[in-house]
């Protein structure tokens, strides 16, 4: 409507017309464009003809309006579960809708919905996927008057693992007192419930057997001293792609560290400070935890459900801390911060690894941290990030015409995106918040998405990330005519049906109405030009 009266607006033509072909769906309809634009039909435009393409009938709608994936990766398998609901957008009952899941092309499950008028049904399907590959799938059931949202499309992703060193510097008798006993248990929740982040123990007697090179991450758990040939493997597993994890303690001396690992730190270490009071009559209340602003790309790719579990930062509680000296040893950012704005967690990139530096214990010792709900989310996730492996099991949907980000790995200066059509777009990072990303906003056609690196998938990146139309138009009831008068406010205005054989016959009609003063016009012309032939 902007453009057709943007058009008439320069035009020279005496009449000027809008012809709207339309099925009359309310949702179609914006209430607030008419607020401002009914004046400008008003103004500019002789007459708007609406016309009912849909012959009047009611349309009733099916639409899957939401899909849940996911996934379970299990020692042997990996357990699809996929939640689906269906929507009808329609008066009557349906009954018996077949909902079928497919995986890579191939039918897994399926099943029945009954569905009451202007109602919707979930149910839960499971399946299970090959281990050590991406699948993708999606949900679809049978054609009706919009096939647009018969069809939705998820990814999943099983082949990602991050075997993780934990050294522990603090080995206990009682396990659950042990320095790393809680962040195992976040790394790996389960033994059922097998996480693809793999957490392998050890002590400091037994570092010298183990090759770092073994390994995605090492995380240094209240670690008294390295030897020194471990020290410089250390620091190559790093500049190699490697990531190091550094938790504090009781044993951690903060000269030997700024003298042996200045190489790996983000900042050299100072001086501890005990927060003991517990008591709001106290001076030396606990700090608590904050985000960093900007927010760092290690908390913002956290889920929704994650991110509200955020709002309660301020209910841990940390008892001791370790200040660092404010220069930073090298490239580095802030992912936490204490309430008294000193640094918490402090990442440093170093040639292709990363290093991170939490300034508190990993234990009970210092905090209660360990006994946070935000903690397993925080661990896992500050583990795909220092590996660049940001990729979720299951991708994130993204909405038709809304783009795609993820963030650049350190080696990578362009992607490939190919689109369900075929078509291949070359996409290079750009700054946004202060962070190399990948954007892509090209994303106008529902389906499955590839990226490629060299034409190849990368294992920093996603294989495949779908994109799913938004079901907000997925309602076909009508408008009423009444309504349609009032949007547009005294603008002169006809509305009709256009059955078999009678919408040609109506444009054409219109058409012969608007033209016929130039037709005239020309006839007259030819019989002048005759009448000077004729007379010579």
């Amino acid at each position: 409507m902007d453009t057709a009266v943007e058009v008439l607006t320069t035009a020279k033509a005496p009449v000027k017309r809008i012809f709207l072909l339309t099925d009359l769906t309310r949702n179609g309809w914006d209430p607030g464009w008419f607020k401002i634009g009914h004046e400008k039909l008003r103004r500019h435009v002789s007459k708007v003809h609406i016309i009912d393409i849909s012959e009047g009938k009611t349309l009733n709608n099916i639409a899957i309006t939401r899909i849940e994936p996911r996934l379970d990766i299990l020692e042997r398998n990996a357990e699809g579960q996929i939640k689906v609901t269906i929507s009808n957008f329609s008066p009557v009952r349906v009954k018996d809708v077949l909902v079928q899941v497919l995986i890579n092309g191939k039918r897994v499950t399926q099943g029945f919905f009954n569905i009451d008028a202007h109602r919707s049904e979930s149910k839960e399907f499971f399946f299970t996927v090959e281990k050590g590959k991406d699948s993708i799938g999606w949900v679809e059931i049978a054609g009706d008057n919009l096939n647009a949202d018969n069809k939705r499309y998820f990814t999943m992703n099983t082949s990602h693992k991050l075997d993780t060193l934990l050294i522990d510097g603090d080995p206990k008798t009682n396990i659950y007192e042990s320095e790393t006993f809680y962040l195992e248990k976040a790394l790996n929740p389960g033994r059922e419930h097998a996480s693809p982040i793999k957490p392998v123990i050890c002590s400091i007697r037994e570092v010298n057997n183990i090759a770092f090179a073994d390994f995605n991450i090492v995380f240094l758990c209240n670690v008294e001293t390295l030897p020194s040939e471990k020290i410089q493997e250390l620091e190559k597993f790093v500049k190699e792609g490697g990531s190091v994890i550094f938790s504090l303690g009781n044993k951690v001396d903060a000269v030997y560290y700024n003298n042996a690992l200045s190489a790996l730190l983000p900042h050299r270490l100072h001086t501890t400070r005990t927060f003991s009071g517990d008591s709001p009559l106290s001076e030396e209340q606990p700090l608590h935890l904050k985000t960093s602003e900007p927010i760092h790309p290690a908390i913002r790719i956290l889920s929704e459900t994650q991110m509200n579990t955020m709002n309660t930062l301020s209910l841990v509680k940390f008892y001791r801390i370790f200040y660092i000296d404010p220069t930073p040893l090298g490239n580095c950012k802030t992912i936490l911060s204490f309430s008294d704005d000193t640094p918490a967690l402090i990442e440093r990139q170093i040639e292709r690894g990363k290093t991170v530096l939490f300034t508190s214990s990993i234990d009970r010792d210092w905090t209660d941290l360990p006994v946070k709900p935000f903690f397993l989310p925080l661990m896992q996730q500050l583990c795909r990030y220092v590996s660049g492996s940001m990729t979720d099991e299951v991708q994130k949907e993204i909405l038709v015409n809304l783009g795609w980000q993820f963030p650049c790995p350190y080696d990578i200066n362009a992607i490939e995106i190919t689109n369900p059509e075929g078509t291949q777009t070359i996409v290079q990072p750009r700054f946004i918040d202060n962070e190399r990303s990948f954007e892509y906003n090209e994303t106008t056609i529902p389906g499955i998405y590839a990226v490629t690196v060299d034409w190849k998938s990368h294992p920093q990146l996603p294989q495949n990330f779908p994109v799913n139309v938004d079901t907000a138009e997925s309602n076909l009831d009508k408008i009423d005519q009444k309504d349609i008068s009032a949007f547009m406010g005294g603008t002169n205005l006809t509305i009709a049906t256009s059955h078999t054989g009678e919408g040609p016959d109506v444009l054409l009609g219109e058409a012969k109405k608007t033209l016929w003063g130039y037709l005239l016009f020309l006839t007259l012309c030819i019989f002048l030009v005759e009448s000077l032939v004729s007379r010579k």
